[in-house]
């Protein structure tokens, strides 16, 4: 039996996701942005020059830049895609797996930092919601399957 798509479920994913987003966003703003000088996505566009002498902590910390960034508009698109239930497709599986590679060591690095800067747990909750969604896009999540797997038992 299918799930009616309703105004409630549209409220309450919209809410999540805002407040993952809101929660969030001082690691979205660190990881895109880096300290008052990176800005790799920008240096990546060729908008702002690239040093000619990078060192290899700073080829790191813009590699880890340009896949944040990367990984936060994936994420974003996921959201859209959840909040609208639009069913998934083969273009936004490779979107989720894209964003996977891109947000998982970022979020690994942030959580692992948390320690020190406690900042970092502050990704905590998109992190969830990427995991959710990434099970949901390739259909790996599924409650009705496991409330059958119960049932059954």
């Amino acid at each position: 039996m299918d799930k009616e798509y309703t105004v409630g479920t549209f409220l309450r994913r919209f809410i999540i996701s805002v407040m993952c987003l809101i929660i969030g966003s001082p690691c979205f703003f660190l990881g895109i942005v880096g300290d008052d000088k990176a800005f790799p996505f920008l240096r990546l566009l060729h908008i702002m020059p690239m040093p000619e002498n990078m060192s290899g902590s700073e080829v790191f910390y813009f590699t880890l830049g340009v896949m944040a960034f990367l990984a936060t508009v994936i994420l974003l698109i996921m959201m859209f895609g959840w909040i609208f239930d639009i069913s998934t497709n083969r273009f936004l599986k490779i979107l989720v797996l894209i964003g996977f590679c891109c947000g998982f060591p970022n979020a690994v690095l942030c959580l692992s930092f948390s320690v020190l800067l406690g900042i970092g747990l502050l990704i905590l909750p998109a992190t969830i919601l990427s995991i959710y969604l990434s099970l949901r896009y390739f259909n790996i999540y599924d409650k009705t399957q496991f409330k059958d797997k119960i049932n059954n038992v």
